[in-house]
């Protein structure tokens, strides 16, 4: 019974005509809230309003992924007697599983350098982390707690120092109100705050920043530290044994290959501001001491050990130039060629099949005559 409404061709256009509604309905709602709460509202959640009977869009997308899989088994059970339809519907369940891949494991983040400057990490405009390190010039070896993974009253250990942190209060999009004494006894902010003041979440994600106060166990003299996602220096935190650490709030960092950027070129339409082309000249580091040097520019990215690296955008307003590109990761990235093809070739063969078909009937039908 179950198999039988999975396999069913009314539920196949029910979930195509209520998807049909969530991208109209997404697509106004976009305007005045922005495409990423909209995608955070229709697309991503089982349900619509939390508690109502409406499916999400992942809902309804997981319906038609079982629908596609059970109609494969049900319907062409008998052979390869319809090779292009059984063909079809294996396009189209590899572009849900793909998108699905992409969903739960790609990677978007950014990456800015000066000229002459380079780096080995990229962060990300959305995530945010709690980190620890014991020298401010090394950030290679960093321990760190993801904010989007926590939530009051856990608990954060970093190994290394025997530092133990209990989440007190957490604010997904907050700024900081300074002390009026100028300090408050056991609290350390790097930003001199001394509590955190919520504030309305923008429709951009990127531009909320977090803030987190916390309790500290294992530390000299500190109790608490507040940190606010603006903060520009990390807390600098003494331990029992008198040894100094430094505990921050950032945008989360992800490793990449090295890269340093050696010249940024850009120019303009004549007689405007617009940007007609603006590339960048990077070199890479691939291990033992080879390098190699590339251009990214627009339409021609870069791609390495599974990252892909645009040029995004640039400033040109200061003394040294800085160019920021877009960094993803994505293994599944080719799952959707892969599956528009496959999907391609069973529409075709099955159209071919279908006006064969047709034509031996004919022919028979004029040799009965």
């Amino acid at each position: 019974m179950i198999f039988r409404f999975l396999s069913s061709i009314k539920l196949t256009v029910v979930c195509l005509l209520w998807l049909t509604v969530l991208v109209i309905w997404g697509t106004i709602y976009q305007v005045d809230h922005g495409i990423y709460k909209a995608q955070d509202f229709f697309f991503n959640p089982l349900f619509l309003f939390k508690f109502t009977p409406l499916p999400g869009g992942m809902l309804v997308l997981g319906l038609l992924f079982l629908n596609l899989l059970t109609s494969f088994f049900v319907h062409y059970q008998a052979g390869w007697r319809m090779p292009g339809l059984m063909l079809t519907h294996i396009g189209l369940i590899m572009l849900l599983l793909g998108g699905f891949f992409t969903r739960i494991s790609g990677i978007e983040a950014r990456v800015r350098l000066l000229e002459g400057q380079g780096t080995n990490m990229a962060f990300s405009l959305t995530e945010w982390e709690i980190y620890q390190v014991t020298e401010l010039t090394q950030y290679r070896e960093v321990e760190a707690a993801y904010v989007h993974e926590i939530g009051k009253r856990d608990r954060i250990a970093f190994e290394d120092s025997g530092i133990q942190l209990t989440v007190r209060e957490l604010q997904k999009n907050a700024t900081g109100l300074p002390a009026q004494d100028q300090r408050v006894p056991g609290l350390v902010s790097p930003s001199g705050f001394a509590a955190l003041q919520p504030l309305k979440k923008d429709k951009e994600p990127f531009k909320n920043i977090p803030g987190v106060r916390l309790q500290v166990d294992g530390a000299k003299e500190v109790q608490e530290l507040l940190l606010w996602g603006g903060d520009a220096l990390p807390a600098k935190v003494e331990q029992e044994d008198g040894t100094m650490v430094y505990i921050g709030l950032r945008r989360r960092r992800y490793e990449i290959p090295f890269m340093r950027l050696l010249e940024f070129e850009h120019t303009y339409y004549p007689g405007s501001r617009v940007p007609k082309d603006f590339r960048s000249r990077v070199e890479l580091e691939l291990g033992e001491d080879r390098q190699r040097s590339v251009d990214i520019y627009m339409n021609h990215p870069l791609r390495l050990n599974g990252w892909t690296f645009f040029q995004h955008s640039f400033n040109a307003e200061q003394e040294t130039e800085m160019s920021e590109f877009a960094a993803t990761r994505n293994f599944g990235r080719l799952i959707p060629y892969w599956a528009t093809g496959i999907t391609s070739l069973g529409l075709a063969m099955h159209f071919l099949q279908v006006q064969w078909m047709q034509l031996q009937r004919m022919k028979k039908k004029e040799a009965s005559a």
